[in-house]
């Protein structure tokens, strides 16, 4: 309970932040005319949307299993992961696509400094979010708050490209910013992209771990009675993850012991490995050398 309650108020912080540096990025870049501030803000006001979603997502993956969903509700994160990614991909193309009309601006000392001002509050916001967002994100196994922070770091990541474009504009170089504003919107379609590739990883069912299976195997093989693995399959639900496994026993044990057994296979590994959560284990009867 206390670590849904963390997910929470993570999830809230980045929707608190984020609302809060889209008004002041877009009320900044209108008022000193800085198309590279303005996109930034525009990013910003995406990730409102998408974070609203991430939270919604947190909070219905939480939920226990039931009888429509009997594996629970985790993979919920894993679709937000892919929505937050797919909402900055649209946000990146359109930022790019918008560069290419492009005046360059023409700033007065006290208009840059708005747009400079603007630009450094995102960029130290920004850093800070990623930062909480992702040791929660880490901590929980959370597919949606990681997303919220490899977002974060794009808009930290945009607005030192910001800092730059609005420096060299003052200094008469304004190509610079029609230029930082394409670039902005790549490095935000890409982030998107790395987004949507782990929500699919999870939907998809793609082992979180590629050493996972390797590990277990070697885990069930060391249970006293255990006389063979046959088979490992990993199953992630969104932050967790259910493994099915095949294992063989003495053939000629009593059933009641190939059941102790397996229950010892599965105590085993939810101990060893994090985040597994329910282990399911099929006996089969080991194969005897025929007689001579």
């Amino acid at each position: 309970m206390e670590s849904r309650s963390e997910g929470e108020r993570a999830h809230r912080l980045s929707l608190v932040v984020n609302s809060f540096l889209a008004v002041m990025k877009l009320a900044g870049g209108v008022l000193a005319g800085s198309p590279a501030l303005v996109a930034d803000g525009a990013h910003s006001l995406a990730d409102v949307a998408a974070g609203g979603v991430a939270w919604l997502s947190f909070r219905w993956a939480s939920q226990p299993p039931d009888e429509d969903h009997h594996y629970g509700h985790g993979k919920a994160e894993a679709a937000a992961g892919l929505f937050v990614g797919l909402v900055l991909i649209v946000a990146g193309v359109g930022v790019l696509w918008d560069s290419f009309s492009i005046t360059a601006p023409v700033y007065s000392r006290s208009i840059g400094a708005v747009a400079l001002s603007a630009a450094a509050i995102s960029l130290a916001a920004n850093e800070w979010l990623y930062r909480v967002t992702r040791r929660v994100g880490l901590h929980l196994a959370s597919q949606s708050l990681l997303a919220l922070a490899r977002d974060n770091r794009s808009d930290a990541l945009t607005s030192i490209l910001v800092l730059v474009a609005v420096t060299a504009s003052m200094l008469g170089l304004g190509w610079v910013e029609p230029l930082g504003t394409g670039v902005i919107g790549a490095m935000i379609g890409f982030l998107g992209w790395e987004s949507v590739k782990h929500g699919l990883d999870v939907l998809m069912d793609r082992a979180p771990d590629p050493q996972m299976r390797a590990r277990i195997h070697t885990i069930a093989g060391r249970i006293d009675g255990v006389e063979g693995v046959q088979k490992v399959d990993i199953h992630p639900l969104g932050s967790q993850v259910r493994v099915d496994m095949e294992i063989s026993v003495d053939g000629d044990l009593e059933v009641r012991k190939g059941h102790a057994i397996a229950h010892e296979v599965e105590r085993a590994v939810t101990q060893a490995e994090e985040g597994v959560v329910e282990v399911a284990v099929h006996v089969n009867p080991a194969e005897t050398p025929s007689a001579g």
